[in-house]
Order: structure tokens, then C-alpha cells, then sequence
């Protein structure tokens, strides 16, 4: 979103926290998360004592608080510095990717909602729903940006060959996934399935070695034969991963859970969902309402049913066998995600700061 603010003309800082001895310098950072340099860094050190992250808010936003052209941009948990700032008539927005988990970040976000300085921005219309139609939020002061992608990571477009050669793939045919490990990802629904898959698995994600062994034992388990683990992999080489794919997937299960174990099946709007199409890949996904905002069935993807091994198997291999399908979805999903890039989406937030 840095980097998109930037492309929308925006001078951009990021505050964030310094993580002590791991530490990166600025230029580091940027190329790890593989976006352009077209923005300021800066790591704060968290100050000590009771409500920490609360102290490094408001040390961050009234550094710049001076300034007529200030805007702030958060998102999270970090509610106050966009309550801070729209109270003190700086123009501020808040990027809202779950539900509340206490009454005072409830109440500071109804502040926002009713300020008219403050923007809240869902990042799907049925997160937005919650908010607005069980819990009283203003519709009008509420927006909704999905989550994006910058295309040019995936320009131009590199063949599955040259892919396969950069990540040291053996040749054949992969199915691939990318993303985290976690529960409801629907990773045993793909191991059961993958006995009826003609092509090999590989499984991009993980966040330690612990981890990765423990999924590669629950795919052992499964009988999921030929299933291959990458480990984690830095954000910059993701792209090469995707088009080394014949078919990408998302099996996700009916509770999808976020690290902190939070269930976001309802409303969420899956980052790696935008850089499959980008990939210009064919994707087999869960038929969860969330996705249908952005896939569609048999047009820029396969759609299967929650929790059917047997349907994930039957789409995958249709999208390996049938090269004309293939071809069509993937070439539709391409063409349908470049209304969702960073910067496209920052312009978006930026004019609704201005309504």
C-alpha cells in the first residue's frame, strides 16, 4: 500500500516497529517484500512500559502532526493513531481486516466511522456488512478496497519452463499452493484428494522448519504421494513459484483461520487470491461467498464444493487435461485482476479521504 499511495502521487513514511537485532536497513526491507523504493521507512524503537503499542501510536502521529497535508493510514489492530488523528481534524483512515476484539477498539472505530475526518476501509463488502448492518456503522463513511497486486511483478510473464529452471522444479506437471499453514487452509482436503491428482503437489509456505515437518508427516499420513515442501519463501521470489505452476489452488476449509486464530472465512479477501490471477495460472478454489466477488465459476476459475476431495481432485485435473479450459480461465483471471492493483486501490482511498 506504501508503494501504492507513492504511485498515486502521495509523499509516503512508514512508522514501523524496529525489531532490534533483526533489523533490516530500508533498502533491504523494500527488496524482501519486493516492492520499489519510492518510499521512506522509518523504524521506531517501542517505547517501555504499560500500553506500549498505544505510546508508539501517539509518538507516531504527532510527529507529524503539524503538517496541513497529513494524512494517516493504518490498519489492524493499531486503532488509535487513525482515532488520534481524525480527532485532532487530520484527515485518517483505518484499514479494517477482522472484527473488533474489545469494546474500547469498538467504540474508538464508531468515533472514526462518525468523524467527518476519519474513513473506515473494509477490505470486502461482507466485512463491511457486519459492521454496517448489525452493529450501526455508517454505510456512507465506509468503504470497501479489496486486496491487490502489483502487476508488474508479474511483467512480463515468465513460461513454466524458465520458472521451473529459476526454482529448480523437476519437469512434469505441479500443482502448486502458496500461503500459510495454518488451520482451514484446507490442506487435508488437498492431501486426500492429491490420490486422484495426475501431477505432482508442491506445498509453498510455512513458518519454520517445525512446522513444514509437521504438515509433511500430515501429508504422509493422508497418503499424499509425491507432495513436495518448499519452506518459506521471501515475497520477492513468489511470482516465479505461481508461474511455475500448471494449476494454483485454494482448498480453503470452512474456518479459515489467521495466525492469531481469528475466523475471517465470512469476509476475507485473500492476498495470494490476486497474485494466482496475476500469474495468469488456472486456480481451483473453495466456493466460499467471500471469493465470489472476485472468481467466477468455469470464467476465471474452478469452483468446488467446502470440504469435497473428491470435487478439488475432479478440478484440478480437469484444468490439467483440458487445455482450452485451462487457457480460458487463466487468461480471464489475468485480465480481470488489473482492476485490483495497489495503486488503483490507493487512488480509491485517497479521493474517498477527499469526498
Amino acid at each position: 500500500m506504501c508503494a501504492g499511495f507513492a504511485a498515486a502521487d502521495a509523499a509516503v513514511k512508514l512508522v514501523a516497529r524496529d525489531p532490534g537485532p533483526q533489523r533490516l536497513a530500508t533498502a533491504d526491507l523494500q527488496a524482501h517484500y519486493d516492492v520499489p523504493p519510492v518510499f521512506d521507512i522509518e523504524q521506531r524503537s517501542m517505547p517501555r512500559g504499560v500500553r506500549a503499542s498505544d505510546t508508539f501510536q501517539v509518538q507516531a502521529v504527532m510527529q507529524e502532526h503539524d503538517r496541513d497535508d497529513y494524512i494517516c493510514y493504518t490498519r489492524g489492530r493499531d486503532v488509535l493513531a487513525a482515532f488520534i488523528a481524525s480527532s485532532m481534524r487530520k484527515s485518517a483512515a483505518i484499514e479494517i481486516h477482522g472484527l473488533p476484539v474489545s469494546l474500547r477498539e469498538r467504540w474508538m472505530l464508531k468515533l472514526i466511522n462518525t468523524n467527518r475526518h476519519g474513513r473506515l476501509v473494509a477490505i470486502s463488502s461482507h466485512l463491511k456488512n457486519i459492521y454496517c448492518q448489525e452493529w450501526g456503522f455508517q454505510n456512507a463513511d465506509f468503504s470497501v478496497a479489496p486486496d491487490g497486486v502489483n502487476l508488474d511483478r508479474f511483467t512480463p510473464l515468465m513460461d513454466r519452463t524458465e520458472a521451473r529452471e529459476k526454482i529448480g522444479l523437476d519437469p512434469g506437471r505441479w500443482v502448486i499452493y502458496v500461503g500459510g499453514l495454518y488451520k482451514g487452509r484446507g490442506l487435508e482436503a488437498l492431501f486426500a484428494a492429491k490420490a486422484d491428482i495426475s501431477a505432482n503437489l508442491l506445498i509453498v509456505g510455512g513458518r519454520d522448519k517445525s512446522e513444514v515437518a509437521a504438515w509433511r508427516e500430515r501429508a504422509f499420513d493422508l497418503g499424499a504421494t509425491n507432495t513436495h515442501f518448499s519452506g518459506y519463501q521471501p515475497p520477492s521470489v513468489i511470482p516465479t513459484y505461481l508461474q511455475a505452476a500448471d494449476v494454483l489452488v485454494m482448498p480453503y476449509a470452512q474456518r479459515t483461520q489467521t495466525p492469531s486464530g481469528e475466523d475471517t472465512t465470512a469476509w476475507m479477501s485473500p492476498l495470494k487470491m490476486f497474485e494466482y490471477m496475476a500469474a495468469e495460472r488456472p486456480i481451483v478454489a473453495t466456493n466460499l461467498p467471500a471469493l465470489q466477488t472476485v472468481l467466477r465459476d468455469s470464467e476465471n476459475a474452478l469452483l468446488v464444493p467446502l470440504g469435497d476431495p473428491a470435487a478439488l481432485a475432479r478440478a484440478i485435473n480437469r484444468t490439467l487435461n483440458e487445455h482450452a479450459l485451462a487457457h480460458q480461465i487463466a487468461t480471464n483471471a489475468r485480465r480481470a485482476v488489473t482492476e485490483f492493483t495497489w495503486e488503483a486501490r490507493a487512488r480509491k482511498i485517497l479521493a474517498s479521504l477527499n469526498d
